[in-house]
Formats: C-alpha cells, sequence, structure tokens
C-alpha cells in the first residue's frame, strides 16, 4: 500500500483488493483512487477504493476549498460514515486546527435530528479530519437545479425542519455562518439535515480583518462589515436560500460577485411575487422579514419565526387536501387513477403534518425536562467566559483544594423516551390518528401482519457511563384487548448496536435491525437482547411496569453513540393477536411515558 497525494490530501492507496462479487485479488496499482474498474474474471464493476486513518475511502462526495468530503467505511465502528478532511496547509496553522477541533466537539454533543451527527474527529498526517452521519438522500440545491422553482409547501417544511435545528446548535451556543442550498440536505425519508458548520464559529467571536464568512447570495449585511454572526445573521442567510429556491432567483444577483453584496446595502429585497406571482402574501411577508438589511428588523427568535412559518404552511395544506375532483368519465380508469393520486396526496400532507406535530411535542417534551433537571438539582448556573450557562450537576469537576466543595454527583437519571413508535407487520407506516398508544403484538397464530413491536429512542448524553450500576425500563399500561384468560407473555427487549436512523414513518420492513420474518425477532448483527421477561395479562390501565436489564449498564460502557434504541417484541412461542398497549411520549400529560432509569453504582 502507498501514499498518494489527492490535490493537498494526503491517502493511501491499494495495490491489491479484492473483487466484490467473485473474491477474485485484482491488482489496481495503476489505477487511481475511485475510478470504475471490472473485474478481469466475472466482469463486475466496482470503484477503487483508498485509505485513510482507519477509514476505507469508497468514493468522494465533495471537494471545496478547505478540503473533501468522502463516503468511508469506519472500521473502528463497522459503519458507513461521511469524512471531510482538511487539506495538509490548513493542518499546518495550528490555531485553527484547535478551533477546528474545539468546534467538531461542540457539535458533537449535538443531538438533533435535522443536524448532520458529528461521531468523532481527531488528526491524522497533520489533517484535521471529522467523521459524520452520512446523509445519502438528496440536497436542496440539486432539487433547485433540476425544478428551478421549488414548491412552495415543499419550502416551507424544509424550512421548519432547519430552523429547529438552527435553533439547537443555537442553544449549544454555535453558529452556522454559512446557511446555504448546497448545506442543507435530506435523508431517505426525505427529513431535511444542517450540513457543515464548517464557517461557524462560536457566538461572539468576529472574522479577522479583511475575511467574510458566509456565500455573496446569502450573507447577512452585518457579516459583510465584519460583526460577529449570531442567529440573526443565520436568520438572514436562511431567508435568502428559502427565497431563492422558492422563486428559482436570489434576492439579490449582479454581474459580479462584488455587486451582488454591495445590492443589500443600496436596497431591500424584491417582493418574491414579483419572480413567482403564486407565493402566498405570509410567505412573501416572511422572506421579506427574514431579509431585512437591519437585524432589529427581523425576526428576534427561532421561536417566532417558526410560529409564522408554521402558520404560512397549513392553509397550504389545507387546500390541497380540499382539492375537488374532476367530473366523473365514462371511462372507470380515470376515477381510479384520481383516487390514487389523491391517496398519495393525503399520505404527503399527513407526513408534513405529523412531522410538525412531533416536533411540538418535542420541543415540549424537551422543556419539561429541563424544567425538572432544575428542580431537581441536575442542572445550576455557573459562570463561563463572563457568561452565566445551566450545566449538569455531575458535569461539574472542582478545582484542586476544593474538593470539599464539589457538587453532590448525579446518583440516578430518568430518561424519557424522546422518539417512539409501534411498527406493523403489515408494513404499513404508523397509525398518525393515534400515536398515543404503543401496541405490542406477537404470538404464533395469524398472519405476521397481526404483529408489532416497539421501537423507543433514549438520548444519553451527559450520563457517566462509567459510574452505570443499574438499569430498567418502565413502561404505563394503557387499555388492553387481552382476553382474561390470556396466559403471561414473555417480553423481549432489545438494543440496537449503533444509532441507526429511524422516524415515526418506519415500516415492518424499513425499521433498523427488524427481521421481518418473524412477530419476536430482531438481527443478531445489529441487536442484542438484554432481557426477557414476563408480562402480566390484565395490568390496569396506569399500572407502572418496571424491568429491570442487568446487561444494560455493560452494554452502555462500550456504546458510542449519544442516543440509545431499545427494542420491544414478544417471544412468539403464543397466540396474542389483540397485544398489549403502553402509553406513548405523546401522552405524557395524562399517563407517564416510557422511561429508562439508570443508577450510578
Amino acid at each position: 500500500m502507498g501514499s498518494e497525494q489527492a490535490g493537498d490530501i494526503l491517502i493511501e492507496r491499494f495495490e491489491v483488493i479484492a473483487c466484490s462479487k467473485c473474491s477474485q485479488p485484482i491488482d489496481v496499482a495503476a489505477a487511481n483512487p475511485f475510478t470504475t474498474i471490472h473485474c478481469p474474471v466475472c466482469g463486475a464493476e466496482m470503484r477503487v477504493p483508498a485509505r485513510f486513518a482507519n477509514f476505507i475511502l469508497l468514493s468522494q462526495l465533495g471537494k471545496g476549498g478547505m478540503g473533501a468530503v468522502y463516503k468511508a467505511y469506519d472500521e473502528t465502528l463497522g459503519r458507513t460514515v461521511a469524512l471531510k478532511v482538511m487539506q495538509q496547509s490548513i493542518g499546518q496553522d495550528r490555531a485553527f486546527v484547535e478551533q477546528f477541533l474545539q468546534e467538531a466537539r461542540a457539535l458533537a454533543a449535538i443531538n438533533h435530528p435535522h443536524i448532520v451527527q458529528i461521531y468523532s474527529y481527531g488528526e491524522e498526517n497533520g489533517q484535521p479530519y471529522i467523521v459524520m452521519e452520512l446523509v445519502d438522500g438528496n440536497r436542496l440545491d440539486h432539487l433547485q437545479e433540476k425544478h428551478k422553482a421549488l414548491d412552495e409547501a415543499f419550502v416551507l417544511q424544509t424550512a421548519i425542519q432547519v430552523i429547529q435545528g438552527l435553533q439547537a446548535a443555537n442553544a449549544a451556543g454555535m453558529t452556522h455562518g454559512d446557511i446555504k442550498p448546497a448545506n442543507i440536505l435530506y435523508d431517505k425519508a426525505g427529513s431535511a439535515k444542517v450540513a457543515d458548520f464548517g464557517l461557524a464559529r462560536f457566538k461572539g467571536e468576529k472574522p479577522k480583518p479583511g475575511e467574510v464568512w458566509g456565500t455573496p447570495y446569502y450573507v447577512a449585511p452585518e457579516v459583510v462589515k465584519g460583526q460577529a454572526p449570531d442567529a440573526g445573521s443565520d436568520i438572514y442567510s436562511l431567508g435568502g436560500t428559502l427565497y431563492h429556491v422558492l422563486t428559482g432567483e436570489p434576492p439579490f444577483n449582479c454581474e459580479s460577485v462584488t455587486d451582488t453584496v454591495l445590492l443589500r446595502f443600496k436596497e431591500p429585497a424584491p417582493d418574491p411575487r414579483v419572480f413567482k406571482n403564486s407565493v402566498t402574501p405570509k410567505t412573501a411577508a416572511i422572506l421579506l422579514r427574514m431579509l431585512e438589511m437591519d437585524p432589529f428588523a427581523r425576526y428576534p427568535t427561532y421561536e417566532s419565526l417558526l410560529k409564522d412559518v408554521t402558520v404560512a404552511i397549513e392553509p397550504l395544506l389545507e387546500a390541497r387536501s380540499g382539492k375537488k375532483k374532476v367530473p366523473e368519465k365514462k371511462s372507470v380508469v380515470v376515477p381510479v387513477v384520481l383516487g390514487l393520486v389523491a391517496l398519495a396526496l393525503i399520505g404527503g400532507l399527513s407526513y408534513l403534518g405529523m412531522a410538525i406535530f412531533k416536533a411540538q411535542q418535542a420541543e415540549k417534551r424537551a422543556q419539561a425536562q429541563r424544567a425538572a433537571d432544575i428542580a431537581a438539582g441536575r442542572l445550576k448556573q455557573v459562570m463561563r467566559g463572563g457568561q452565566l450557562v445551566w450545566v449538569r450537576v455531575d458535569a461539574e469537576k472542582p478545582s484542586d483544594g476544593a474538593a470539599a466543595d464539589a457538587a453532590t454527583p448525579v446518583v440516578e437519571w430518568n430518561l424519557v423516551a424522546e422518539q417512539d413508535v409501534a411498527i406493523s407487520g403489515s408494513d404499513a407506516p404508523a397509525d398518525f390518528k393515534d400515536q398515543t398508544i404503543l401496541a405490542l403484538r406477537g404470538g404464533n397464530a395469524g398472519e405476521l401482519a397481526d404483529a408489532s413491536k416497539i421501537y423507543l429512542r433514549f438520548p444519553l448524553a451527559g450520563i457517566d457511563r462509567a459510574r452505570l450500576g443499574e438499569a430498567s425500563l418502565r413502561l404505563t399500561a394503557r387499555k388492553t384487548g387481552a382476553k382474561p384468560k390470556t396466559p403471561p407473555y414473555q417480553l423481549q427487549i432489545w438494543a440496537l448496536k449503533t444509532s441507526a436512523p429511524w422516524d415515526i414513518h418506519a415500516t415492518w420492513r424499513s425499521a433498523p435491525g427488524n427481521d421481518p420474518a418473524t412477530s419476536g425477532g430482531m438481527k443478531s448483527g445489529p441487536a442484542v437482547r438484554l432481557a426477557a421477561a414476563p408480562l402480566a395479562p390484565n395490568p390496569d390501565t396506569g399500572d407502572p411496569l418496571v424491568f429491570d436489564l442487568p446487561q444494560l449498564a455493560e452494554f452502555l460502557r462500550t456504546y458510542a453513540p449519544d442516543e440509545l434504541t431499545l427494542v420491544l417484541t414478544g417471544d412468539g412461542d403464543t397466540d396474542h393477536r389483540t397485544g398489549w398497549k403502553f402509553t406513548a411520549t405523546e401522552d405524557a400529560a395524562r399517563f407517564r411515558p416510557p422511561t429508562l432509569l439508570l443508577k450510578a453504582k
């Protein structure tokens, strides 16, 4: 294996690889990395890989002035990731490297569904790198290149998700600094994620003299003047991005970059209806307020912006769902086709509506959890960098000579499920009409479509895993359809070995780790069974059901991600098609949601 300079990035080349189809050794010493070759024996087509540290580079996803992004296989964690590698020349600037790693550390602590997750970071051969979640759906700029002007409801739904991501980053003290279509990605489920905080800086840090952070079409006026980026400048850049993809034209556009930047100081952005007259007045007003030159005239917070965008999208969804069918034709083909189109449209609107609902519920749960942590003394205010910030009590370490004054360490953590869903063997998405109940069904009688399994996601940020000693799962019983003489049920509790993505739209076949051929099994590769316990056939509504998980503490000590997915399944040995029902997170106001109880040694 030899080294090669790919631009200003040092990677290692393979001299021999094995065919992915027939395992025949292939000499690739003369082939450039990422070029396509064919196996001389079976003719299979493949790309020539390369190596960087403990990563096998599979392809190059993009390249910029600071480095390149690769699709890579992480041999340590055993998963495919996106690997961002900085150029060697940048690595020689130690001040930049320290800032780069500091930002990577801060971003890695942010675990949000609409921010590309940072898994790890480091430095190899003088080249800093970040290991990120691989988002392999689409990209907003690619969608615009294909369609020029995008649908208004789609743009607003993207805006809602991006705002939620930026809101989470801002709460952690980070600004993005370069919001543009190329930095908004979509996963395979269509969920938007903010990527590439490459120009992000901690709140309050200013650009160096002569340096401008941002992209000419979207950069905020105050940032051009050299002021520190903040939430207001990100709101401005997001406004320019939404304006561009919605109308097909940027809010400011001249022949030169300099003129484009200066134009925003001379005149306000034109009404987007000049370029696209179908834009609703509410959306036009939102965009123009986001693009106000004076930061004080823009939205003061992400919350206020999110509220207006949510209001603006509602009539668009209602108008679409209320469309009438065309007059009946003699042919039965037309009504059938129109019916299928209507069902597809309703499904799409349900997706958007449920996404908004879930976001609101998640925000309420986060606020409730924070209030509970403050009341219980798990959070306290300390002075850092001249500002009061909230920190977890167990995160505070006493300075030398001050051990006697140290705060009492946290000895117990109650983690409420931040997301849950019951998938059905019928392979249909979750029923959006009732997300307050999680159904668990299994057994050896009836069709596989009668079975169901429950997925629960718990946040692990701030947990001192080295001190974990006991773990248990508490569920709250809801009404059940089980018959009085139903025999005891063996409840199985599994944990996914990696932080695999899933959401409320997961199906029987798409849910990570699920073995779709069984009513109660999971695949042994991605999942491990933690416990199996009897479940009484007829618990009363509201009864707390607690299941000990002696293996979970040990499992979490070697588990890297900051979120954990537990899966509940049945034993598959008896007929339980009627099933059991538990309270979901959405019903927390009346009944307690699924909760993970962790205790320190």
